[in-house]
């Protein structure tokens, strides 16, 4: 499970940057590492997150990505429906809506249980 966690963030860092390069950015997702919880990943800028939101990434993890390997935090101010724990919108509509947001960003981690996709705006 580790390493299936390791290659599907490694993959989904991999075609953000390259998303966000495609649309012409010159900036770079920032690393994020937390040594002691074993996290790594990347934090996009709002004009990567956005660059994100407009590609075909999101779409694409939502498809591919196994369900029980990925975790999404919202932003407290999220719009989006959740009940229990449960949030009720698919990965293009929780990065879209962070990408809405003025200072709206996202930041993708592999811990050791999976990957989570984290909102902040």
């Amino acid at each position: 499970m580790r390493v299936r966690t390791i290659v599907a963030v490694s993959a989904f860092a991999g075609l953000s940057a390259a998303g966000v390069l495609a649309a012409g950015s010159a900036s770079a997702a920032t690393p994020i590492a937390i040594p002691e919880v074993g996290a790594v990943g990347v934090a996009l800028s709002p004009g990567e997150t956005q660059a994100l939101a407009n590609g075909p990434v999101p779409a694409l993890v939502e498809k591919y990505a196994p369900r029980d390997a990925l975790s999404v935090s919202l932003a407290p101010d999220s719009a989006l429906p959740e009940e229990d724990s449960r949030i009720y919108a698919d990965m293009p509509e929780i990065i879209r809506e962070a990408a809405s947001h003025p200072n709206g960003s996202i930041a993708v981690v592999a811990v050791p249980d999976g990957v989570v996709i984290v909102q902040d705006f």
